[in-house]
């Protein structure tokens, strides 16, 4: 039965996305073909551009993650959808516009013609695009949480501490995860509580007893999320080798080659000198705000660590108040911050603050991609609650990253570590790329600049004593001992 309802699930998602996928084409080729008539016909121009199309479609939905209902939340697969296909767009656009040029042919652009009729068209078709999009994203979105309502959800840890970190992050998913219980892994009836539940969260427990969760977990077919730790995150990179008939994984760090590093800095210049051309009117405007508004300084410079704990001074607008700005010992925004101006809340909502940092990549301080540079104060206090802190200074510091786009302002110190750990251990000059293109999908996140501040969510207290101790002494079965737990439970709720 459950086979037969996930099947349906993925008929209707993979439906879902097929139906998307043909319309974003038939939208974008029926309004081109309005002024370009050769794409209905088989010719050199319709097949180059349908490729083109084709491609750009395939690679984008890999570096945004596609039509991931169900996994991501409504507003991510939006953002993620729209982005590949505006994209895609363009591109197409481009390579129509450089097909459609030639001199020998009267009918044809004797130059390459970007602005006319058909950039019109192409925003029109963007516009229908972007409407089809919300509407079938919408539709799936409320089909899957109709056939898939939220799972009954468990953590078993060692600190209710540690139980409210993970309640927190369950708290924005709770189409997917209700949490119903939090156990401590020495609870006697903890292999009843794990039969009573589809999803199992393991957090902060000893490796030898993690160890036997995950094994009785993985044999009643139970979802596994375990919080990643250092050896986790350096597992992760592990190869599967076997030696004569004795399987092994095979760990060792992988350092970037000269030929990676010596790319990767031609990327750094490239970009953030074209960024300093192209968003300089923007920077120009936005130092003139800040100008108008309390006539303070308009940069803001502050002592951060790259890598190997090397000190420079990275510049942004500032977007406090001048007195604030001029305090020797900072701290981090908070929410509903007093210290940030007007202005300034705009330029971090918006990320403009961030632009003049691209100096700061082209003199060579910091890399485009790369772990946040953190200000001296947190990394020392960061690095006494969290000695994996420091590994984040195995790279040079970046504009953006994996902890700069899966995390937000206010991640946990430990978290920001694991995040730039995966990106520093699994570092290509690939995924460099991917991390460029996904940085786009920061501006339509709502709490990507939430400042540091207590958080509203609901965690069950940790229980350490069996919720049926009469039941757990006379069943002979844990499969009898879920049963009793299940009902339990149900009628406490």
């Amino acid at each position: 039965m459950h086979s037969k309802h996930r099947r349906l699930t993925n008929w209707i998602k993979y439906g879902l996305q097929a139906v998307l996928y043909v319309l974003m084409f038939i939208c974008f080729f029926s309004f081109q073909a309005i002024s370009n008539p050769q794409l209905l016909n088989l010719s050199r121009t319709a097949v180059t551009t349908t490729m083109a199309f084709i491609l750009s479609t395939m690679v984008l939905s890999v570096v945004y993650g596609g039509f991931d209902i169900g996994i991501r939340k409504k507003r991510s697969v939006l953002s993620s959808m729209c982005l590949t296909f505006f994209i895609t767009d363009i591109i197409t656009y481009l390579f129509l516009q450089i097909m459609n040029v030639n001199p020998q042919n009267p009918e044809a652009n004797k130059r390459l013609t970007l602005l006319g009729e058909d950039l019109l068209l192409l925003i029109i078709a963007i516009i229908v695009q972007m409407a089809l999009i919300y509407l079938i994203v919408s539709i799936g979105h409320k089909l899957y949480y109709r056939l898939n309502p939220p799972k009954r959800s468990l953590i078993i840890t060692s600190s209710q501490e540690l139980a409210n970190q993970v309640a927190s992050k369950l708290e924005i998913h709770k189409k997917r995860y209700r949490l119903c219980e939090c156990v401590h892994y020495e609870c006697p009836d903890v292999e009843a509580s794990i039969l009573a539940h589809e999803v199992v969260f393991l957090a902060g427990i000893p490796d030898t007893e993690e160890g036997q969760l995950e094994s009785f977990c993985y044999q009643n077919n139970k979802s596994i999320y375990l919080m990643a730790e250092l050896e986790d995150v350096i597992i992760s990179t592990a190869h599967s080798i076997v030696l004569d008939d004795m399987p092994f994984l095979n760990i060792h760090r992988v350092e970037p080659t000269p030929f990676q590093l010596l790319f990767k800095r031609i990327m750094d210049i490239t970009i953030s000198l074209f960024g300093l051309i192209v968003f300089s009117p923007l920077m120009l405007i936005a130092a003139i705000a800040i100008k108008l508004g309390d006539n303070g300084p308009v940069f803001f410079r502050q002592q951060r660590a790259t890598i190997n704990g090397n000190i420079f001074s990275i510049v942004k607008f500032r977007t406090m108040s001048v007195a604030a700005s001029s305090v020797a010992e900072q701290h981090s925004a908070t929410k509903d911050d007093d210290r940030v101006t007007r202005v300034g809340r705009f330029l971090r909502a918006s990320r403009i603050d961030e632009l003049p940092q691209l100096w700061n990549v082209l003199k060579g301080d910091m890399s485009i991609v790369g772990p946040r540079p953190e200000m001296l104060e947190n990394v020392n206090k960061y690095t006494a609650e969290v000695p994996e802190f420091r590994y984040r200074q195995q790279m040079k510091a970046g504009m953006t990253g994996l902890a700069q786009i899966e995390g937000k302002y206010n991640t946990s110190p430990k978290d920001k570590a694991m995040l730039d750990l995966i990106y520093i251990e699994q570092f290509s000059l690939a995924q460099d790329l991917k991390l460029m293109l996904r940085t786009l999908t920061i501006f339509f996140r709502r709490d990507s600049t939430e400042g540091f501040g207590e958080k509203q969510f609901s965690c069950p207290k940790m229980r350490v004593k069996p919720l049926l101790s009469a039941a757990s002494a006379d069943s002979n079965t844990a499969e009898t001992t879920a049963d009793a737990h299940t009902d339990a439970y149900a009628n406490a709720l």
